[in-house]
């Protein structure tokens, strides 16, 4: 398993020609992901955040011979993929090309990727170096897994294997990528810091707040963009706020800072308001019901 796991990442002959056929099946794979499979599940996922593409641009990074052909080659990849995503997906929506619109936060995610793919090439390095540079990849998977775990208690079991592989693919990047004792160490050590403290974090809140969760029937039933506000009536119960998806989509997050009720109000751009009744039990179940 460790000298298949050192194959894929450092072994391999990353030519352009290979490059750019691995750009076009991550991005077809992901288009056919978005069009087939439902947003609250697992494989829909790797359309919206960036957890799946991480490893996919690891394996790119460490299978060049320089830090600028690793910066090329991965700003390629993306350049590639990303746009094959929305594209593939526009005979088959109702946006048709204003679909996208949604390709700006990867084009942004894109450009970052030269210089970051530049700096992550010195994983390679097999030293202590090599083992903090790894790290904030490792732990924005870690971020990734704690928000799908958060979901969890809402949502089971939606996301639970993108949950599974946010943890799983640590190790394998860590064991695949390195074999010097010091780098495996500190990447482990940082992602378990990590974990514990993003746990604590996201699962009690900070300050008195009781548990946060995404209002389903708002994102069901209503066409929400930057142009919409929200609140609840008692702040004292919770609070409102309007938040964005990887893929430009939007959703309402509720912060409840106590059991019992209050009215979700969401307001769109031309003044028309919409409410919603929230109530928070003692088991922290929560119960969505639209009033006007």
């Amino acid at each position: 398993m460790g000298k298949i796991l050192h194959k894929l990442f450092g072994e391999l002959n990353m030519t352009w020609p290979k490059v750019i056929i691995f750009a076009v099946a991550a991005g077809v794979y992901t288009a056919l992901m978005a069009l087939w499979v439902p947003a609250s599940c697992s494989f829909h996922d790797i359309a919206v955040t960036e957890e799946a593409w991480i490893p996919l641009a690891l394996i790119v990074v460490v299978n060049c011979k320089e830090p600028l052909e690793a910066a090329l080659k991965t700003f390629v990849f993306f350049l590639i993929s990303q746009p094959l995503v929305y594209l593939i997906q526009v005979p088959f929506s109702d946006m048709g090309w204003q679909l996208f619109g949604y390709y700006r936060y990867w084009f942004y995610i894109t450009l970052c990727t030269f210089p970051i793919a530049f700096i992550a090439w010195f994983v390679k390095k097999n030293n202590i170096l090599a083992g903090l540079i790894l790290s904030p990849a490792l732990i924005l998977l870690v971020y990734h897994g704690i928000c799908y775990v958060i979901t969890l208690r809402h949502e089971f079991p939606h996301h639970l294997i993108s949950a599974i592989f946010c943890f799983g693919i640590i190790p394998i990047l860590v064991f695949g990528i390195f074999t010097d004792k010091k780098p495996i160490i500190i990447s482990l050590a940082l992602s378990i810091a990590a974990i514990i403290a993003l746990f604590i974090l996201k699962w009690n809140g900070t300050g008195s707040e009781l548990l946060s969760a995404n209002v389903l029937l708002a994102q069901d039933t209503f066409d929400l963009d930057d142009s919409w506000t929200v609140s609840i009536d008692d702040e004292s119960f919770g609070t409102a706020e309007l938040a964005t998806r990887g893929d430009g989509s939007h959703f309402v997050v509720v912060h409840y800072q106590k059991t019992g009720s209050g009215i979700l109000t969401l307001t769109d751009g031309k003044g028309n308001t919409h409410r919603i009744k929230l109530i928070l039990d003692d088991e922290k179940n929560i119960d969505e019901k639209l009033i006007d």
